[in-house]
């Protein structure tokens, strides 16, 4: 999925499934927190390969529900929740081609908290929907996401 912060375009990546897992151990103390989520109108659109391509929506109140849920977090949960997401991420060079947002521990482009938290948000909803769309106990977070996926 491609998006927009600021001058730069962003594309959120695929995590693995270990990658998954690890986020969401480190958010499920704050879950709750993260039900905010489910209000939200935005929409995944995906293309004939069901890869996402666009995001339609405000995303104010994603940012809002994920920088609620991170300050819930010890600040090494944080890092790494956010850290992860980073690494999932890729800018567009002005020239044409991709980079790797963070690599090897460091970041490659100075980021804004509000950037940050945006391209995080982006990058859990690629990768997390369908984990919180099949829990019941969160079913409007899940019916969002799966709004959000299967767009």
């Amino acid at each position: 999925m491609e998006f927009s912060v600021k001058d730069r375009v962003f594309r959120a990546g695929k995590m693995d499934a270990f990658q998954q897992l690890h986020v969401v151990r480190r958010l499920a103390p704050c879950l709750g927190k993260l039900a905010g989520l489910a209000g939200s109108d935005l929409e995944l659109k995906k293309d004939d390969a069901g890869n996402v391509v666009d995001v339609a929506g405000d995303i104010g109140p994603v940012v809002s529900s994920l920088a609620e849920a991170v300050a819930a977090l010890s600040d090494a949960d944080a890092e790494y929740v956010i850290n992860a997401c980073l690494e999932a991420a890729e800018c567009k060079n002005p020239g044409g081609g991709w980079a790797p947002v963070r690599k090897g521990g460091t970041t490659m482009y100075s980021l804004s908290l509000p950037a940050m938290l945006t391209i995080s948000a982006k990058v859990m909803a690629v990768n997390l929907s369908d984990f919180f769309a099949d829990l019941p106990s969160l079913s409007g977070l899940g019916g969002m996401l799966r709004k959000m996926s299967h767009g």
